[in-house]
């Protein structure tokens, strides 16, 4: 939020005007006390008593006969209090009461930027250097010129508005044609020295040599004026241009003149005469100046009317002690970050606070000219504390970026996101058609369905008769099948005494060098249920874990604790059976490890076996790269599906409606199909709301209300496996980080180039371009993007870039 008060002074009343926001304005006037200038007078002769040497201007007589001694420094603190206490209690009085109080409410505007505010490239409410920051600007204009001499800035309205002036005549402001990279340069003029002594200067700029590249000109004995004049004014011209202009010396105002600054001893330049220099100055770059000298209003009035976006002056005589250490405090908070209006604030704290004893009333000298559109200057730092000073987080940025990537990390929201995302890249294989359909698929379910048991006469689920499953595996296996997994768990004894029949059909499959794989799964104690011995022999088959950890691929493992999954065991047992080379002998475990000790290894993804980062995520219940099932890929395309009563009645007419001819390489999976008693740990379990992109899926075929089936699930996990699919996730808290990270050096670097209402529909388009970007890549490179939480990062940044007007 941006204030703009002029005061105007009307024979013996002056006009308050206030104005801001969008045409808001209060104005009062009150009448002027001629005390006020009587106590002006009386605090200015104090002030020049005291100060009476090496002050940095041609002060005249000021009346005073010589006397006897006079204690100045009491007589100036005196006309001090008496000086600001009738300035204050004038300020004070009822008809300025809606002007007060309206200064003194924060806005909430929050920390603007630009032209708005007194804050720029650092957080809300803090500078960059770390210093309180105020989050609002007022701008004081006063006429006539006497009015401005008055200490204004001594006005309290709170830490989150601060004074800055501005001319009554303001001409536009323009951009510099040219922004630097590097140190800053910075052209220091050196003026006439008489009674003065620059060594102050000179050691204060060279302390920060590091951060500033300064070029001094000035007076050498001996050297005619106007060869002086001309170097001086080649110089303020100089092609390479400056940032940062300094004048050390004496100096007046001059009001037809614009000011005067002495260069040598009896040589002045005034501003006038500089004005064709300066205005190329700043269209190379020049952003402030510094004239640490004498009665500078008239100075920087001009300089501010030239185009220059700030000013910083004295405008009463400086003693040269004051100046010098005024300019170490000035440079040293500058240096650190801050910007002119803070650091000028925190130089004259510095002298209120530190040095009043030694050097009274010299806080109220200082003023900082600026003009409203421009932003105020800060020092571009060097090196990485630079790039961590411009990219450092904001207050809010903290508060949103905190808040998105919590958010990243929630267990119960992570797999929300997924599945939405999976969902989405469903439609966008559909719609694109990049959709394999006419591949043959590897796996094929067969399902015995509710209308399988009724046709058997069977009403009992559990445990599933072993006679009807002997007839299904019996059936597969005349199809020349070599893989079949059963996902049904067979740890009890059949009540019906049909262990025998699955026993032969296990026994021959064995023999025919047909793999079995059968499922496995934790007890609540915690304990592997083995399987139920009188339906087969151990060493006839393999056993695999049947959970599906929320749709995300299970690899192998190798522990007392774990167990490889029946997805893995079903694509490995396929691998080991395509090997022309393979001994087949043993117990089909032995037969699986003398294989995977083979240097020739399994032939799967590296991504089938699990990550260490992705173990090291389990502790904090984080999934990171945990490859994914992949259900943007369309059923048909991961299985043919029969059921178990048409195989078994008419096996031919049911094989005929599938497109596989030759079945060697198939791989086969004996699952429920969809009736309600389906479970493992509960009646039901085995039937699961579909994610969003099978849903889909569905719809799309015509079958609506449908449940997904674990048996489904499993053949996704072994499609995967046998194909090499597999999805790595990129975490959402990863991308976020790098989407803020990317957010943030646009909002440093591309604040001077994109403003307004273009960086909303450059946000949109860039949250549309990703989005495009994220679906082709998982389509491609087989690589998750997550898209939500970096598209809100992409929007709150270009929310930031918009507010810069």
């Amino acid at each position: 939020m941006a204030y703009r008060l002029s005061i105007h002074q009307i024979e013996q009343s002056c006009l308050f005007d206030l104005t801001w926001g969008k045409g808001q304005r209060l104005t009062a006037t009150v009448s002027f006390p001629q005390v006020l200038l009587t106590l002006y007078q009386q605090w200015r002769r104090a002030y020049l008593g005291y100060y009476k040497q090496a002050l940095r201007g041609r002060v005249g007589a000021t009346g005073q006969l010589s006397g006897p001694p006079v204690d100045w420094h009491s007589q100036l603190v005196q006309a001090e209090a008496r000086f600001l206490s009738e300035f204050h209690r004038w300020l004070k009085r009822g008809e300025l009461f809606d002007v007060r109080s309206q200064l003194a409410t924060p806005s909430n505007s929050g920390s603007e930027t630009g032209s708005d505010s007194g804050v720029i490239h650092g957080p809300e409410g803090e500078s960059e250097g770390g210093q309180a920051n105020p989050h609002e600007t007022l701008f004081l204009t006063c006429s006539p010129l006497e009015l401005a001499r008055f200490p204004w800035e001594t006005w309290e309205f709170g830490r989150h508005i601060e004074v800055v002036r501005s001319p009554p005549i303001l001409s536009p402001t323009s951009a510099p044609n040219t922004l630097r990279r590097g140190r800053p340069r910075v052209l220091a003029i050196l003026g006439d020295e008489t009674g003065l002594n620059f060594k102050g200067e000179r050691l204060a700029l060279k302390a920060q040599r590091r951060c500033l590249d300064i070029h001094y000109v000035g007076w050498q004995p001996g050297e005619e004026s106007r060869l002086l004049k001309d170097r001086i004014c080649g110089a303020i011209a100089d092609p390479q241009g400056w940032d940062v202009l300094f004048f050390a010396g004496h100096s007046n105002e001059a009001a037809l003149l614009d000011g005067q600054v002495a260069i040598a001893p009896q040589t002045s330049l005034s501003i006038r005469d500089l004005s064709p220099y300066l205005r190329q100055a700043q269209q190379r770059g020049l952003q402030f100046a510094l004239f640490n000298s004498c009665s500078g209003l008239d100075i920087a009035q001009a300089l501010i009317n030239l185009g220059l976006g700030q000013v910083a002056i004295m405008r009463e005589p400086i003693h040269n002690e004051v100046a010098q250490e005024f300019l170490v405090q000035f440079l040293q908070r500058l240096s650190a970050g801050e910007t002119v209006q803070t650091a000028l604030r925190g130089a004259g704290e510095f002298l209120k606070l530190e040095k009043n004893l030694t050097y009274p009333s010299a806080y109220l000298v200082p003023s900082l000219f600026r003009h409203p559109e421009s932003p105020p200057y800060r020092l571009p730092e060097q090196g990485w504390r630079g790039w961590w000073r411009r990219l450092r987080p904001t207050k809010s940025e903290l508060v949103t970026v905190g808040s998105l990537l919590l958010l990243s990390l929630l267990p119960n929201v992570q797999p929300w996101l997924l599945d939405q995302r999976v969902g989405m890249q469903a439609r966008y294989r559909d719609w694109t058609g990049q959709v394999a359909r006419e591949e043959v698929p590897p796996v094929v379910l067969v399902l015995i369905d509710q209308q399988t048991f009724q046709r058997r006469g069977l009403s009992q689920y559990k445990p599933i008769d072993r006679q009807l499953l002997a007839d299904v595996m019996s059936g597969v296996m005349e199809t020349g099948v070599s893989v079949v997994g059963v996902d049904y768990l067979l740890d009890l004894q059949d009540p019906r005494g049909q262990d025998a029949a699955l026993r032969q059909v296990l026994a021959e499959a064995f023999q025919r060098q047909v793999w079995s794989v059968l499922i496995t799964a934790r007890n609540p104690g915690g304990e592997w249920i083995e399987l139920y011995p009188e339906v087969a022999e151990r060493e006839w088959l393999l056993l695999g874990d049947a959970w599906v950890p929320f749709w995300h691929i299970r690899p192998r493992r190798d522990s007392p604790y774990q167990r490889t999954p029946f997805s893995y065991q079903l694509a490995i047992a396929h691998r080991l059976q395509q090997q022309e080379d393979a001994v087949l002998q043993g117990s089909r475990e032995d037969q699986v490890q003398r294989f995977l000790q083979d240097e020739s290894g399994l032939g799967l993804s590296p991504w089938a076996e699990q990550h260490p980062l992705t173990l090291w995520s389990y502790r904090w219940r984080q999934r990171w790269l945990q490859p994914l099932l992949d259900f943007s890929l369309p059923p048909e395309v991961i299985y043919e599906r029969v059921l178990a009563w048409q195989l078994l009645e008419s096996p031919e007419e049911a094989l005929a409606e599938l497109r596989r001819e030759d079945w060697s390489d198939a791989v086969v999976i004996i699952a429920a199909g969809g009736y309600y008693e389906a479970g493992i740990d509960r009646d039901g379990g085995d039937n699961l709301p579909p994610p969003p992109a099978i849903r889909y899926w569905q719809r799309r075929q015509g079958r609506r209300g449908t449940v997904f089936m674990g048996g489904e699930a499993h053949a996704y996990m072994t499609h995967h496996f046998l194909t090499s699919h597999l999805v790595i996730p990129i975490p959402d808290s990863w991308l976020l980080l790098v989407t803020v990270l990317g957010g943030k050096v646009v909002l440093v670097y591309g604040r001077d180039r994109w403003r307004g209402r273009s960086c909303y529909w450059g946000g949109v388009g860039a949250i549309a371009l990703y989005g495009g970007v994220s679906l082709q890549v998982y389509s491609s490179a087989g690589l998750l993007l997550p898209w939500l939480f970096p598209a809100l990062a992409i929007a709150f940044y270009s929310w930031n870039l918009s507010r810069f007007e």
